[in-house]
């Protein structure tokens, strides 16, 4: 099977087992800022995970890591965009 497709099918698992990905990085991000005192998004989230599983993949091949890296770009591009969008509706500029 094609490494998208079981990035895809793997996704769509995870949606099930936890359920929409969005406010559950939002709440991660939170707990990150809390603990280290500085604003974390729930992008940066994912490119944290992403450094962990490419620091793993330089051990040995598991495709579990690169299925992970997939999704993880997938759910940070989607947060960042969000992200970026919530500051554009905070930030309106004066006409």
């Amino acid at each position: 099977m094609d490494i998208l497709k079981d990035a895809e099918k793997i996704f769509k698992e995870r949606h099930n087992q936890y359920g929409d990905f969005v406010p559950r990085f939002k709440k991660t991000a939170l707990l990150y800022t809390a603990l280290l005192g500085i604003k974390v998004a729930g992008s940066t989230i994912c490119k944290l995970i992403i450094l962990e599983k490419l620091s793993r993949s330089g051990h040995t091949y598991v495709k579990d890591n690169w299925l992970d890296i997939i999704n993880y770009s997938l759910m940070g591009e989607i947060l960042q965009k969000l992200e970026d969008q919530e500051t554009k509706e905070k930030v309106k500029p004066i006409k």
